[in-house]
Protein backbone atom coordinates (compact mmCIF):
# COMPACT_ATOMS: atom_id res chain seq x y z
CA UNK A 1 0.00 0.00 0.00
CA UNK A 2 1.16 3.26 -0.62
CA UNK A 3 1.67 6.15 1.47
CA UNK A 4 -0.96 8.44 0.01
CA UNK A 5 -3.53 5.70 0.18
CA UNK A 6 -2.28 4.82 3.75
CA UNK A 7 -2.83 8.40 5.26
CA UNK A 8 -6.29 8.23 2.90
CA UNK A 9 -7.37 4.85 4.54
CA UNK A 10 -6.09 6.38 8.23
CA UNK A 11 -8.30 9.55 7.78
CA UNK A 12 -11.22 7.93 6.62
CA UNK A 13 -11.01 5.56 9.73
CA UNK A 14 -10.71 9.18 11.69
CA UNK A 15 -13.43 10.39 10.08
CA UNK A 16 -15.93 7.35 10.92
CA UNK A 17 -15.22 6.96 14.34
CA UNK A 18 -15.48 10.57 14.90
CA UNK A 19 -19.08 10.43 13.50
CA UNK A 20 -19.71 7.43 15.84
CA UNK A 21 -18.66 8.80 18.77
CA UNK A 22 -20.76 12.04 17.66
CA UNK A 23 -23.49 9.76 17.24
CA UNK A 24 -22.79 8.03 20.50
CA UNK A 25 -22.57 11.85 22.53
CA UNK A 26 -25.71 12.77 20.68
CA UNK A 27 -27.54 9.67 21.51
CA UNK A 28 -26.75 10.49 25.78
CA UNK A 29 -27.58 13.78 25.22
CA UNK A 30 -31.03 12.84 23.79
CA UNK A 31 -31.30 10.26 26.98
CA UNK A 32 -30.38 13.01 29.73
CA UNK A 33 -32.99 15.56 27.84
CA UNK A 34 -35.50 13.00 27.85
CA UNK A 35 -35.13 12.35 32.07
CA UNK A 36 -35.22 16.48 32.44
CA UNK A 37 -37.92 16.96 30.20
CA UNK A 38 -40.49 14.26 30.90
CA UNK A 39 -42.29 15.55 27.50
CA UNK A 40 -39.53 14.20 25.52
CA UNK A 41 -39.97 10.94 24.62
CA UNK A 42 -36.59 8.46 25.21
CA UNK A 43 -35.16 7.42 21.90
CA UNK A 44 -36.16 3.75 22.26
CA UNK A 45 -39.87 5.26 21.60
CA UNK A 46 -38.74 7.41 18.86
CA UNK A 47 -37.30 4.48 16.92
CA UNK A 48 -40.00 2.53 17.98
CA UNK A 49 -42.16 5.33 16.79
CA UNK A 50 -40.33 5.16 13.51
CA UNK A 51 -40.27 1.61 12.25
CA UNK A 52 -44.15 1.84 12.46
CA UNK A 53 -44.39 4.77 10.77
CA UNK A 54 -42.57 3.03 7.87
CA UNK A 55 -43.88 -0.41 8.67
CA UNK A 56 -47.71 0.71 8.47
CA UNK A 57 -46.69 2.94 5.26
CA UNK A 58 -48.47 6.02 7.16
CA UNK A 59 -45.38 8.06 6.18
CA UNK A 60 -45.16 6.47 2.46
CA UNK A 61 -47.31 8.91 0.80
CA UNK A 62 -45.61 11.85 2.03
CA UNK A 63 -42.46 11.14 1.37
CA UNK A 64 -42.99 11.14 -2.14
CA UNK A 65 -45.06 14.43 -2.33
CA UNK A 66 -42.09 16.13 -0.43
CA UNK A 67 -39.81 14.14 -3.22
CA UNK A 68 -41.43 15.19 -5.98
CA UNK A 69 -41.36 18.85 -4.74
CA UNK A 70 -37.78 18.52 -3.78
CA UNK A 71 -36.74 17.58 -6.83
CA UNK A 72 -38.56 19.10 -9.83
CA UNK A 73 -38.09 22.74 -7.81
CA UNK A 74 -34.21 21.43 -7.80
CA UNK A 75 -34.39 20.98 -11.50
CA UNK A 76 -35.60 24.12 -12.17
CA UNK A 77 -33.20 25.63 -10.00
CA UNK A 78 -30.30 24.17 -11.79
CA UNK A 79 -31.69 25.23 -15.09
CA UNK A 80 -32.04 28.48 -14.13
CA UNK A 81 -29.13 28.44 -11.93
CA UNK A 82 -26.53 27.72 -14.18
CA UNK A 83 -28.13 29.50 -16.95
CA UNK A 84 -28.00 32.79 -14.90
CA UNK A 85 -24.78 32.22 -14.02
CA UNK A 86 -23.33 31.72 -17.32
CA UNK A 87 -25.06 34.85 -18.76
CA UNK A 88 -23.48 36.69 -15.54
CA UNK A 89 -19.73 35.33 -16.41
CA UNK A 90 -19.29 35.94 -19.36
CA UNK A 91 -21.20 39.66 -19.16
CA UNK A 92 -18.89 41.96 -16.73
CA UNK A 93 -21.72 44.52 -16.89
CA UNK A 94 -24.76 42.59 -16.30
CA UNK A 95 -22.54 40.73 -13.21
CA UNK A 96 -22.11 44.35 -11.79
CA UNK A 97 -25.92 45.07 -11.99
CA UNK A 98 -26.91 41.55 -11.06
CA UNK A 99 -24.30 40.38 -8.66
CA UNK A 100 -25.08 42.29 -5.57
CA UNK A 101 -28.97 41.75 -6.34
CA UNK A 102 -28.10 38.17 -5.76
CA UNK A 103 -25.66 38.41 -2.88
CA UNK A 104 -28.41 40.25 -1.18
CA UNK A 105 -31.32 37.46 -2.16
CA UNK A 106 -28.92 34.23 -1.05
CA UNK A 107 -28.73 36.22 2.08
CA UNK A 108 -32.21 36.62 2.90
CA UNK A 109 -34.68 34.15 4.49
CA UNK A 110 -36.58 32.97 1.26
CA UNK A 111 -39.46 32.03 3.74
CA UNK A 112 -40.49 35.45 3.51
CA UNK A 113 -41.67 35.04 -0.05
CA UNK A 114 -44.24 31.95 0.57
CA UNK A 115 -46.92 34.30 0.79
CA UNK A 116 -45.94 36.04 -2.53
CA UNK A 117 -45.62 32.32 -4.71
CA UNK A 118 -48.70 31.66 -2.55
CA UNK A 119 -50.12 34.88 -4.63
CA UNK A 120 -49.03 34.34 -7.70
CA UNK A 121 -48.97 30.00 -7.94
CA UNK A 122 -52.21 29.19 -5.84
CA UNK A 123 -51.80 27.51 -2.40
CA UNK A 124 -50.77 23.84 -3.48
CA UNK A 125 -48.11 21.51 -4.84
CA UNK A 126 -46.90 24.77 -7.90
CA UNK A 127 -45.80 27.65 -4.66
CA UNK A 128 -44.49 24.49 -2.89
CA UNK A 129 -42.35 23.88 -5.67
CA UNK A 130 -41.40 27.21 -6.17
CA UNK A 131 -40.26 28.09 -2.48
CA UNK A 132 -37.74 24.84 -3.39
CA UNK A 133 -36.80 26.32 -6.30
CA UNK A 134 -36.05 29.18 -4.83
CA UNK A 135 -34.43 28.46 -1.79
CA UNK A 136 -31.87 26.56 -4.26
CA UNK A 137 -31.47 28.73 -7.09
CA UNK A 138 -28.95 30.89 -5.46
CA UNK A 139 -26.42 28.78 -4.59
CA UNK A 140 -26.32 27.52 -8.22
CA UNK A 141 -26.05 30.93 -9.41
CA UNK A 142 -23.26 31.82 -7.60
CA UNK A 143 -21.01 28.59 -7.85
CA UNK A 144 -21.52 29.09 -11.75
CA UNK A 145 -20.46 32.15 -11.47
CA UNK A 146 -17.27 30.91 -9.74
CA UNK A 147 -16.33 28.43 -11.99
CA UNK A 148 -16.64 30.64 -14.96
CA UNK A 149 -13.86 33.04 -12.89
CA UNK A 150 -11.60 30.28 -11.88
CA UNK A 151 -10.80 29.34 -15.71
CA UNK A 152 -7.27 29.81 -16.55
CA UNK A 153 -6.53 32.81 -18.69
CA UNK A 154 -3.40 31.08 -20.32
CA UNK A 155 -5.82 28.15 -21.47
CA UNK A 156 -8.51 30.69 -23.37
CA UNK A 157 -5.17 32.42 -24.98
CA UNK A 158 -4.23 29.13 -26.21
CA UNK A 159 -7.70 28.03 -27.41
CA UNK A 160 -7.66 31.58 -29.28
CA UNK A 161 -4.15 30.93 -30.80
CA UNK A 162 -5.49 27.69 -31.86
CA UNK A 163 -8.70 28.87 -33.70
CA UNK A 164 -11.09 27.19 -31.50
CA UNK A 165 -14.69 27.37 -31.77
CA UNK A 166 -16.95 28.96 -28.95
CA UNK A 167 -18.62 25.46 -28.58
CA UNK A 168 -14.83 23.85 -28.51
CA UNK A 169 -13.79 26.53 -25.97
CA UNK A 170 -16.50 26.20 -23.84
CA UNK A 171 -16.52 22.34 -24.00
CA UNK A 172 -12.51 22.46 -23.31
CA UNK A 173 -12.44 25.47 -21.06
CA UNK A 174 -14.91 26.19 -19.63
CA UNK A 175 -16.51 23.28 -18.72
CA UNK A 176 -13.99 21.26 -17.12
CA UNK A 177 -13.01 24.17 -14.92
CA UNK A 178 -16.85 24.78 -13.70
CA UNK A 179 -17.72 21.33 -12.85
CA UNK A 180 -16.39 21.19 -9.24
CA UNK A 181 -17.85 24.32 -8.09
CA UNK A 182 -21.26 24.22 -10.05
CA UNK A 183 -21.49 20.41 -8.56
CA UNK A 184 -20.51 22.01 -5.23
CA UNK A 185 -23.24 24.73 -5.57
CA UNK A 186 -25.71 21.96 -6.39
CA UNK A 187 -24.94 19.72 -3.69
CA UNK A 188 -25.39 22.82 -1.30
CA UNK A 189 -28.82 23.64 -3.12
CA UNK A 190 -30.27 19.92 -3.02
CA UNK A 191 -30.26 20.49 0.73
CA UNK A 192 -31.33 24.45 0.64
CA UNK A 193 -34.38 22.64 -1.45
CA UNK A 194 -35.42 20.18 0.51
CA UNK A 195 -35.48 22.53 3.03
CA UNK A 196 -37.98 24.81 1.08
CA UNK A 197 -40.17 21.77 0.62
CA UNK A 198 -40.26 20.80 4.67
CA UNK A 199 -40.78 25.17 5.16
CA UNK A 200 -43.24 25.39 2.80
CA UNK A 201 -45.31 22.39 3.92
CA UNK A 202 -45.55 23.42 7.81
CA UNK A 203 -47.21 26.53 6.49
CA UNK A 204 -49.70 25.44 3.80
CA UNK A 205 -49.92 21.83 3.20
CA UNK A 206 -52.34 18.48 3.88
CA UNK A 207 -49.38 16.45 2.57
CA UNK A 208 -45.82 15.95 3.04
CA UNK A 209 -42.89 15.40 5.30
CA UNK A 210 -43.29 18.93 6.90
CA UNK A 211 -47.25 18.52 7.07
CA UNK A 212 -46.47 15.56 8.97
CA UNK A 213 -44.19 17.10 11.27
CA UNK A 214 -46.78 19.94 12.31
CA UNK A 215 -49.59 17.05 12.35
CA UNK A 216 -47.76 15.04 15.19
CA UNK A 217 -47.10 18.54 17.15
CA UNK A 218 -50.85 19.28 17.05
CA UNK A 219 -51.85 15.85 18.38
CA UNK A 220 -48.66 15.96 21.08
CA UNK A 221 -47.32 12.62 19.57
CA UNK A 222 -43.87 13.83 19.92
CA UNK A 223 -42.86 10.65 19.51
CA UNK A 224 -43.91 10.25 16.18
CA UNK A 225 -43.03 14.40 15.09
CA UNK A 226 -39.11 13.25 16.19
CA UNK A 227 -39.38 10.05 14.29
CA UNK A 228 -40.17 11.90 11.09
CA UNK A 229 -37.22 14.49 11.85
CA UNK A 230 -35.00 11.48 12.15
CA UNK A 231 -36.12 9.83 8.96
CA UNK A 232 -35.91 13.19 7.41
CA UNK A 233 -32.20 13.68 8.60
CA UNK A 234 -30.85 10.15 7.52
CA UNK A 235 -32.76 11.29 3.92
CA UNK A 236 -30.65 14.41 3.86
CA UNK A 237 -27.72 12.39 4.57
CA UNK A 238 -28.22 9.75 2.02
CA UNK A 239 -29.00 12.26 -0.39
CA UNK A 240 -25.84 14.05 -0.20
CA UNK A 241 -23.60 11.08 0.36
CA UNK A 242 -24.99 10.21 -3.36
CA UNK A 243 -24.35 13.42 -4.46
CA UNK A 244 -20.47 13.44 -2.96
CA UNK A 245 -20.18 9.98 -4.87
CA UNK A 246 -21.45 11.60 -8.18
CA UNK A 247 -19.11 14.63 -7.22
CA UNK A 248 -16.31 12.22 -6.58
CA UNK A 249 -16.43 10.26 -9.81
CA UNK A 250 -16.86 13.97 -12.01
CA UNK A 251 -13.67 15.02 -10.72
CA UNK A 252 -11.75 11.74 -12.26
CA UNK A 253 -13.53 11.67 -15.17
CA UNK A 254 -12.53 15.74 -15.22
CA UNK A 255 -8.84 15.06 -14.98
CA UNK A 256 -8.87 12.51 -17.82
CA UNK A 257 -10.85 14.96 -19.44
CA UNK A 258 -8.43 17.93 -19.49
CA UNK A 259 -5.98 15.47 -20.78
Amino acid sequence: MSGNAFRRLRGDWLVRTLQFFLLLLAFLLFMGISRVFPFFPPPYRVLSAAGELISGGEINQHLLVTLYETLTGFLIAIILGIWIGLLLGVSRTLALIFEPIILSGYAIPKIIFLPLLMMIFGVGLNSKIANAALHAVFPVILNTLVGIREVNGIFLKVARSMNATRVQTFAKVYFPSMVPPVFAGMRIGLGFCFLGSLLAELFEAKMGLGFLVAHFYNLGQIAKMLAVILLVFLLTMMINAGMKAIENRLSRWRATWKS
